[in-house]
């Protein structure tokens, strides 16, 4: 077979692995398990990016990065520090975080122009988290009542 036969293969190839991946997210937003890490206070917001909210966890001033993190989750779902590393069982209220790339979740979080004076009362990070993916979805208060506009479900 020819090369140029070949180029529309490879597209649909491409094409299939993206909207493969974009499944696989959609399903552990919607169906993993909720859970929030709870927030370091920082600047509220930063104009020079547009808005957008600058992100720093608890959990990373105790982690050290390069090992897994164990969490307890209390019963509103707050993440909070138990150990680091692999122990050999967890409670039935503990999970294994496997942070990526030295970072325990993103440092950012861009909102809609106009939502930055209800996020300034965020306290946690909204995650979903099914198996090793941690994704965030959204900030929460004090209460873990989420903040902002809700993203659309599919």
């Amino acid at each position: 077979m020819s090369r140029t036969r070949l180029i529309p293969l490879y597209g649909l190839l491409v094409l299939l692995l993206l909207g493969g991946v974009t499944l696989w997210r959609e399903y552990i937003l919607s169906r993993g398990e909720r859970i929030l890490l709870p927030l370091a206070p920082v600047d509220p917001r930063s104009l020079m990016q547009g808005d957008y909210m600058r992100l720093d966890y608890e959990l990373a001033r105790q982690w050290r990065p390069g090992a897994p993190l164990v969490v307890t989750l209390d019963a509103r779902g707050v993440a909070r520090w138990r150990a680091q590393g692999k122990p050999e069982r967890l409670a039935p209220n503990e999970r294994r975080l496997f942070p990526k790339q030295g970072r325990i979740g993103p440092d950012a979080y861009f909102f809609e122009e106009g939502d930055g004076e209800a996020l300034t009362r965020a306290r946690y990070g909204e995650f979903r988290l099914h198996r090793d993916v941690l994704l965030l979805v959204g900030l929460a208060d004090e209460e873990g009542h989420p903040l902002g506009k809700q993203r659309p479900r599919w």
